[in-house]
Parts: C-alpha cells; structure tokens; sequence
C-alpha cells in the first residue's frame, strides 16, 4: 500500500541512493562506562523489555519522575545519549537511534516525515500517523509518530524491533541499554504477508467497512485474525481464507460483495491487523446491531460494534 506521501518519499529516497547520497554524521559522543543489572546480561535478542519496581519488590522505590523529559541511553555500558520521554514513553529520532548504534544511513528528513535506507534497511514516517513503514511493513504506534527536536522520532520499541537488537528501559536506575552488535533487520514484507491471507482479509475489511476509519477497518481485520486462533471457529489454526469462507459466518461472503476490489486503506488495515493491531479488544464477532444474550460488546468503532461470547 503506497499513498501519494509514500510515493513521493520514496521516489526521492531512490534518487538519493542512485546518486550516493548524504550519510549523516554521528551526534552522540561516546564516553563513560557502568556496570549492566545481571537482568540486562540475560536478555533475549532483538527484544525491549522494561525493568521497574514488580521486578525487584525489595528495591526502594524510584525518586519521582513525572517531570522528566528524557532518559540516559547506553550501549555496552557506553552512555552515547538521550532519549526523549513522550508521555512517558521513550521515543528516539530515527537518526539518534542509529547514530547511537554506530550506523550509518542515508536520509532525508523534511521534519514532519522522513525516510531512511541502510543495506537491508528502509523506514518511512511521517509526525502525526499511528503507523510507519519498514521494510514495507506496516508497524502501528500508539501514541502515534511523533516530533522531537525538529525532527521524526518513533518509540524506542519500534525501532528496537526493525533494528533486530537488544535494549531495556530500566526505571529503577533511569536508564536505557542497548546492545551494540551486528543488526537483524526486521523481516521483509514481501515474506511475511501471505499473499492470500491479505487478499481475502482486506477484501473482508473493505466489504464490512469500506467506508469507516482505518481504526475500525484494523478492527474488522483483527477479528478474523481472533478467530484464526480460536478453537471455537471453523479454520482456527488454519488460515485466513477458511476462516472468511466458513459457513454462515460473514454475509459479505454470501452477497458477494467479498469479491470487490479493495481500497488502498484496506489493504494497509489489513497489513496492520496481521501485524498484531486489535482496536477491537479480543472480539470474534462483528455487527452493526446489537447482538444480544450471550455476547459481550467489547468495542464501538463507526458503525460497527464488535462482541465476545459471553
């Protein structure tokens, strides 16, 4: 899914690779070193986890924060920097993160959207969307894509994750490691989507809420991943095609309207359900009536209202 923003960035970004481009500059200094918490050797790879008080009862507890605006980064026991604090959630501009990391990239920045390319490596983001693109994946962000400094950050989590490395927010100490090794860029679109899966699926969504918001489509969506993974369905544990085409489950599948082509926002809905996205709360039902005894209305979005059994 391209829209016209995407497409512009990403014509600009081929341009800058063709031509050799700008590679930005390192902006942290290394320097200093301390001791890593036992937990932080023991990490998983390409993880973010965050250390707090349920993790030590017996640790006196943490000198008030709420007034904080950034927090203490280090790789390797190495402080290299800051990391802004938005709402209380670390966020990173894409270039500090890198730079932290040692990691030269090229990018163009226009300050309220970016993109930037590394060897099997492309992001794109633009301030005030609850998504970004890597790796023509499409990745959701809660509190949204935000701007620090003047320029695009994402939440540290993300970046963690597209990065493939290692980092931990300790709430304790006030600080945030990362590990600084070979990176493992998060796996390309082109493998991770089943093809057919979102084909059907963001047929289903365009369907059922061709004209809702994104938030209520990745809700549609999300409900057939649900029922993917609930025994109580016809082709849980199967895939998405047995799950849209069980019997008696969708009317759209009986009108025919399942096979309309989708549009571009569906499509991307889709993307972001199969990407963990669930703006519906767990639901395996969706409607626009009330369904009744024996269901529980989790979530209202649009015009849709979206159920659990009871």
């Amino acid at each position: 899914m391209k829209n016209r923003w995407l497409a512009k960035v990403a014509a600009v970004l081929c341009a800058v690779c063709l031509a050799g481009g700008v590679m930005s500059q390192m902006i942290f200094a290394r320097g200093g070193t301390t001791a890593l918490a036992a937990e932080r050797d023991e990490l998983p790879e390409a993880t973010f986890v965050v250390l707090g008080e349920e993790t030590d009862p017996t640790a006196a507890p943490a000198a008030p924060t709420d007034n904080r605006l950034a927090v203490q980064v280090y790789v390797d026991g190495a402080a290299v920097g800051q990391c802004a604090l938005v709402d209380g959630e670390p966020y990173m501009t894409v270039k500090d993160f890198f730079a932290a990391l040692g990691q030269d990239i090229q990018l163009i920045d226009y300050g309220s959207s970016l993109s930037m390319a590394m060897p099997g490596l492309v992001m794109m983001a633009q301030e005030g969307q609850r998504w970004f693109m890597c790796n023509d994946r499409y990745l959701y962000v809660a509190g949204g894509v935000k701007n620090v400094n003047g320029t695009v950050a994402l939440p540290l989590e993300q970046l963690v994750r597209c990065a493939g490395v290692t980092a931990s927010w300790d709430k304790l100490q006030w600080r945030i490691d990362m590990t600084d090794g070979p990176l493992e860029p998060l796996e390309q679109g082109s493998t991770f989507y089943n093809e057919t899966d979102l084909y059907w699926l963001s047929r289903l969504i365009y369907a059922m809420a061709g004209g809702e918001s994104l938030e209520a489509k990745a809700a549609v969506g999300s409900v057939c991943v649900n029922r993917l993974h609930d025994s109580a369905f016809a082709g849980a544990n199967g895939n998405i095609y047995e799950v849209v085409f069980a019997k008696n489950q969708f009317d759209m599948v009986t009108n025919g309207m399942i096979y309309t082509e989708p549009d571009d926002s569906s499509v991307l809905a889709a993307k972001l359900a199969l990407e963990g996205w669930d703006p519906a709360n767990g639901a395996t039902y969706v409607a626009e009536r009330e369904m009744g005894a024996g269901y529980r209305c989790v979530a209202k979005l649009g015009g849709l209202k979206f159920y659990t059994a009871a």
